[in-house]
């Protein structure tokens, strides 16, 4: 067991970018050797396991510490059935390690960010928006863990679809004095390609990004959006997806995966 441990939660259909991340962090994380990993899933055969070994093979993958809390949800963003987005709160099961750090899988890691690791705050992370999250050993007894899920289940957010986020949103807005607040460099959405932002903005400030977040219907390894509301691993608009340099830096991590892993 190491002082950290790095919690991206995943899915069939989002294994090859949970792969990528991976492989970014080891790249850029100045502290990677000082983390474990764990990719905890609802739903992950073991061809998409094998592929997300490919880029760390000490990974750990794990169901979710309670899902019980499932049945009282009646619809996520995914729809009816589908409950991922509540494997955000895994994060807060690591009891025993020092730091427990969230990434969505829909991210990549282009800059070192062990800074916001050693914050001596307990929760740092970019409010609103739960892309990325550094919860401290204070919130890892377990309890935490067990207080969102009653706090969902005895609240009108169970109703919403983005249940986790406003659970975290609640618990961890910038009035608490745990809760440290990064700015956008740590959790990027503004470059465009159909979504907030540019190409330009990002082009400029892209040196300083820690972590780009293609949100939305913006994944580069996904497939042309075919319509379906439900369906959020693709991409929108194409032709801004395709010369866009978020996308070219995603292509390119990508490239590094596979001539060195695969």
């Amino acid at each position: 067991m190491k002082k950290n441990i790095i919690c991206i939660p995943s899915s069939d259909d989002f294994a090859l970018a949970t792969a990528v991340l991976i492989f970014s962090i080891r790249k850029n994380l100045k502290i990677f050797d000082k983390c474990d990993v764990v990719v905890p899933y609802n739903n992950l055969n073991d061809k998409s396991k094998n592929l997300i070994r490919k880029a760390y093979g000490e990974t750990k993958f794990s169901l979710p510490l309670d899902s019980s809390f499932y049945d009282h949800i009646p619809k996520t963003i995914y729809g009816p059935d589908n409950y991922d987005v509540y494997l955000s709160f895994e994060t807060f099961a690591q009891v025993g390690y020092e730091r427990s750090i969230y990434l969505d899988a829909d991210m990549l890691c282009t800059g070192d960010f062990t800074d916001i690791i050693k914050s001596p705050k307990e929760i740092v992370w970019k409010f609103p928006n739960l892309g990325i999250l550094v919860a401290g050993k204070k919130y890892l007894s377990g309890q935490t863990y067990k207080d969102m899920i009653n706090m969902v289940v005895n609240t009108g957010i169970k109703n919403r679809p983005d249940g986790d986020q406003v659970t975290c949103q609640q618990m961890f807005n910038p009035s608490n004095p745990d809760v440290q607040v990064v700015s956008e460099l740590y959790n990027f959405q503004n470059f465009g390609g159909g979504g907030k932002g540019d190409s330009a903005t990002f082009a400029n400030i892209a040196p300083q990004v820690k972590v780009i977040h293609y949100s939305g219907r913006r994944k580069p390894w996904g497939p042309i959006w075919d319509g379906d509301d439900l369906n959020k691993n693709c991409i929108r608009y194409a032709t801004l997806m395709n010369e866009n340099p978020a996308t070219k830096a995603w292509y390119k991590y990508y490239d590094m995966f596979r001539e060195q892993c695969l």
